[in-house]
């Protein structure tokens, strides 16, 4: 018998399963807690389990997929997404089919049926277009690879990726934007590239950062004249209530709100808290957590977001393809931009952006999409082959 010979034995990822299981019911339990507030009506805690069920449905069947197929399908599935961001910009002015939420036109709203984001399924589309790319640029340089077919590879990531980010920035959807920057991140740092470009990239707009908060702390009529005059109001807003909360009550509202709820729990929860937490069942439903079982319910979310991540790498490595590892890394810095800036807007480290925490937020299209995505990853350890003392496959 052969010792390259590949075993065929497939097997679904229960341990993954699981996990996606034990969010299930910490997101409806905690739903359902955070629907007791008194600012809610509707029964989340019922259509959260709906959504779950429907998106282990999506996760099964896509299993059952061969990932590779998606070298041959990313085209299409980017163009729809592409599609569907074009129609929701025309389609903006009529409210009735494109409410204006949070000052933003990112849902379709399908009248006494249902509302979709677009944007959600458009970030795993380019995670697959990416990798994809990627994937074939690699193969086509192996031997040959220069600096010069490293600005070649930035250039074909740059021209998927800019329309994608001018349509969502007329919605404007920044949050959707960030993420799309982290997906690109994670996708560069393991595709190979030199670090004479990496570096400018990455570490760029963090030096920027930085600078602009030490000028917002140390130059304040500085920073007011010449760079938030430039900005929105709604921006300008977010960036007060973030920094300055403390001094810019209205705009920090959400943030102070999610704080003291936090603080609230204290170590094992507080059950009779009558603290107001706004959006509490989809961007604050952290604060609730912490709110009712204190750190430790906050602890025990945080790991099972770990365990999470950590069986997604697992995949990417135990994988032999490197467009599954591609895959795999471009969601792991999605899902853990996500999770990061979801739990730091509510603890006050970070500014408003409007994200929901993965499987834990109410919402279809978030968990749908999620769910979708993690399909992926399951169907990358799904159709994967063992091989012997070989070396990886490109």
């Amino acid at each position: 018998m052969s010792l390259n010979k590949p075993t065929t034995e497939k097997q679904y990822d229960i341990n993954m399963l699981f996990v996606l299981f034990l969010f299930g019911v910490v997101s409806c339990f905690y739903i359902y807690y955070a629907q007791q507030m008194g600012q809610y009506n509707g029964n989340f805690y019922i259509q959260q389990m709906i959504f779950y069920v429907l998106g282990f449905a999506v996760a099964l069947t896509v299993v059952h997929f061969d990932f590779e197929y998606y070298l041959n399908l990313h085209w299409f599935l980017y163009g729809f997404g592409l599609f569907l961001l074009v129609l929701l910009d025309v389609i903006s002015p009529h409210e009735e089919f494109a409410p204006r939420q949070n000052g933003a036109n990112s849902w379709f709203q399908i009248p006494g049926i249902v509302s979709v984001q677009p944007s959600e399924i458009m970030r795993i589309f380019l995670v697959l277009t990416l990798s994809a790319i990627i994937y074939r640029h690699n193969s086509r340089y192996r031997e040959d690879r220069t600096f010069q077919t490293d600005v070649l590879l930035l250039g074909k990531m740059a021209a998927v990726v800019v329309p994608v980010i001018g349509l969502l920035y007329r919605q404007p959807d920044m949050g959707s934007i960030m993420l799309i920057a982290a997906i690109v991140i994670a996708l560069l740092i393991v595709s190979g590239m030199t670090y004479k470009i990496l570096l400018p990239l990455i570490g760029g707009p963090l030096v920027a950062l930085l600078t602009f908060v030490f000028f917002f702390f140390r130059f304040p009529d500085f920073v007011d004249k010449y760079l938030l005059s430039n900005l929105k109001s709604y921006q300008v807003d977010r960036i007060n209530g973030w920094l300055n909360p403390f001094e810019y009550v209205d705009e920090g509202y959400q943030v102070l709100q999610a704080m003291t709820a936090i603080g609230s729990g204290q170590l094992y929860g507080n059950f009779n808290t009558n603290i107001y937490i706004p959006e509490a069942h989809t961007d604050f439903i952290f604060a609730v957590v912490s709110s009712m079982h204190g750190f430790l319910g906050g602890a025990f979310v945080i790991t099972l977001y770990f365990i999470l991540l950590y069986q997604i790498l697992m995949t990417s490595m135990r994988c032999h393809n490197a467009f599954g590892k591609y895959l795999c890394a471009g969601l792991i810095g999605m899902f853990s931009f996500q999770i990061f800036q979801n739990i730091g807007m509510g603890l006050g480290l970070l500014p408003v952006t409007g994200f929901t925490l993965p499987l834990l937020s109410y919402g279809g299209s978030s968990l749908v999409a999620t769910m979708f995505a993690l399909g992926m990853v399951m169907s990358v350890k799904y159709h994967s082959k063992t091989y012997f003392f070989e070396a990886q496959k490109e």
